[in-house]
């Protein structure tokens, strides 16, 4: 949808008026089945009571305090770094993911010259989605996102690596795949634990420990990007954890602020402790009560609700209908309720997500070349809901086949 008034940069589609639970109602009065949710952000659903309580309640006392600290803030960092668990103990709050993407970033450069180190190469992956602002761009392993933006593609020390899809990942040729492309000091490597919006690639067992002994072996930093994968949509509370292997910086978002704009930067003592004050700040970063309030809420209720439990359940059982009916060319493919269906062209990628939405189901698309519909409902949705979503996406399946 384009409306004269805005920036033409989203997809067509309706004019919502509200949302409850795991569904949108537009202008006109049609419900949606939202399985963008966000895209990922509202794993609570539309509405939902803990989060529009905490925002009244604290929106009557106090929404932003400027450099100042306030309780829900605080709080809220207590929350995260219990929840991450391990040497985790400081946070920076940030207005979004791609803010939070840099800050982390900066931090693990201004850590590494603290120790002497001045090199300028950080690695992320091919495919990876890192955010479209500066640095978080230029990390982007996605072309698509940098048509007319050379610059943003030849950032200086940011190289990308290969995600092998199969097979077994072999240490020495990661290091050569990183020799090939960077004779710079390697300070950092950025990386999803599942690429989401790359087209929900899932990579092999053994990838994200690869990553880790690579950095170790180079005395690098591992910045795991969280902001899509964290808060039980992968169907553990993070991704990273399916694998053992933890970062030195964990970067979350999205879901945090159930709608709200934030972004957090997790790190242990030693990392957050090299920044004296003032040596990084932003408007919103770290003084927003309202966020704070709304963050506690949200993973209260990702506690408490078992969230992603009820993800890997539900994801499970969707991946296992659809894989049984997918047409031949179609891989589904996914953990919990982060799910790809990745086609063989873009258009019919498209074809099927504009039939789901005259069916009354949102659905996102993703990938380096735009073929993967994703599917990303709220980790609450319903029993029947999401009997809805697969009974709509296999009788989709034979729509788009048939043309």
């Amino acid at each position: 949808m384009t409306h004269p008034a805005l920036v033409a940069t989203l997809l067509d589609g309706p004019v919502m008026r509200r949302g409850s639970g795991s569904w949108l109602v537009d202008i006109e009065g049609n419900r949606y089945l939202d399985c963008v949710a966000g895209p990922g952000v509202h794993v609570l659903g539309h509405g939902h009571p803990a989060v529009i309580s905490a925002i009244e309640r604290q929106a009557s006392e106090l929404v932003h305090s400027s450099f100042q600290l306030n309780e829900p803030v605080i709080e809220l960092a207590q929350e995260l770094t219990k929840l991450a668990g391990g040497s985790f103990q400081r946070v920076f709050f940030a207005n979004s993911g791609s803010e939070a993407i840099e800050t982390a970033v900066k931090l693990a450069k201004k850590f590494q010259a603290a120790r002497g180190r001045f090199g300028h190469s950080i690695a992320a992956l091919e495919n990876g989605y890192h955010g479209r602002s500066g640095i978080a761009l230029a990390l982007t392993g996605m072309n698509v996102y940098k048509t007319g933006l050379p610059g943003f593609s030849l950032y200086p020390g940011i190289v990308h690596l290969p995600v092998p899809r199969t097979g077994v990942v072999d240490l020495d040729e990661l290091g050569r795949q990183l020799d090939a492309r960077s004779q710079d000091d390697l300070l950092a490597v950025v990386a999803e634990p599942v690429l989401g919006v790359g087209g929900v690639i899932v990579p092999p067992d053994g990838f994200l420990r690869a990553l880790r002994e690579l950095c170790d072996a180079r005395n690098a930093l591992l910045i795991f990007d969280e902001i899509f994968t964290g808060l039980g949509r992968t169907g553990t509370t993070f991704a990273f954890e399916r694998s053992g292997v933890r970062p030195d910086i964990l970067v979350v978002g999205k879901p945090l602020g159930a709608g709200l704009p934030v972004g957090a930067v997790l790190t242990p003592d030693d990392l957050g402790s090299c920044w004296a004050p003032v040596d990084h700040s932003t408007t919103f970063g770290g003084n927003g009560a309202l966020v704070g309030a709304v963050g506690k809420a949200v993973l209260g209720e990702l506690t408490a609700g078992g969230l992603a439990d009820a993800s890997e359940r539900a994801g499970n059982q969707l991946m296992d209908a659809l894989r049984s009916a997918a047409p031949p060319d179609v891989e589904v493919r996914g953990q919990g309720l982060l799910i790809g269906l990745e086609w063989q062209s873009p258009a019919q990628a498209m074809a099927f997500r504009r039939q789901m939405m005259a069916r009354g189901v949102l659905v996102g698309i993703g990938g380096q070349h735009r073929s993967v519909v994703r599917l990303t409902p709220p980790l609450n949705i319903t029993a029947e809901d999401l009997k809805l979503l697969e009974s709509t996406t296999l009788a989709v399946f034979d729509e788009v086949v048939r043309r």
